[in-house]
């Protein structure tokens, strides 16, 4: 698990990020609500070596968009409750360009599966099904966002010791 994680997070203070936050909160959590870009970047790597090569990127490239699709269940730690959202164009664009750059992964990213979770599997002693009870959906299906801010976390210590290293901010976004 360890190493950094790359995360995309919704503009500060939009509506979908309070709305975000509140659920994630009312399911007992207290993370950031995200979508991981890329994780297992080596903690070798210089932080501003990072900044530097996103400030680079969004130099060049349009604003990721989130669109939320559905809100599923599953049985991976990161997957018990999440929102999925539709792999946009600028979406994949930004997720291959962190894998490439921070992991040197070339694979192809079929596989990515952009989404944004609302409680990791940790917590087990409650009811999928009353926990999705306080859920308002309405509040978080079918929205979107263009842009956000990145986070890097050290998530090479167990979750509760998960520190951000690095905010970015991306310009324009809404």
């Amino acid at each position: 698990m360890g190493g950094y994680s790359l995360w995309l997070l919704p503009p500060t203070n939009s509506t979908i990020a309070t709305c975000l936050i509140s659920a994630i909160k009312s399911l007992g959590c207290s993370f950031a609500p995200h979508i991981t870009l890329v994780s297992k970047i080596p903690l070798s790597v210089p932080i501003e070596d990072i900044k530097s090569y996103l400030h680079t990127y969004f130099a060049k490239h349009p604003l990721p968009e989130v669109h939320i699709n559905t809100l599923d269940t599953g049985s991976e730690f990161y997957k018990r409750i999440f929102l999925r959202c539709q792999k946009t164009d600028s979406l994949i664009s930004l997720a291959r360009f962190s894998k490439q750059t921070f992991v040197n992964n070339d694979e192809d990213i079929d596989d990515y599966d952009p989404h944004i979770s609302l409680i990791y599997a940790e917590q087990k002693d409650c009811n999928d099904q009353e926990l999705i009870s306080r859920i308002d959906n309405s509040k978080l299906i079918d929205k979107t966002w263009q842009g956000g801010k990145i986070q890097l976390v050290d998530t090479s210590e167990k979750l509760s010791e998960w520190k951000t290293v690095l905010e970015f901010d991306i310009p324009n976004s809404t």
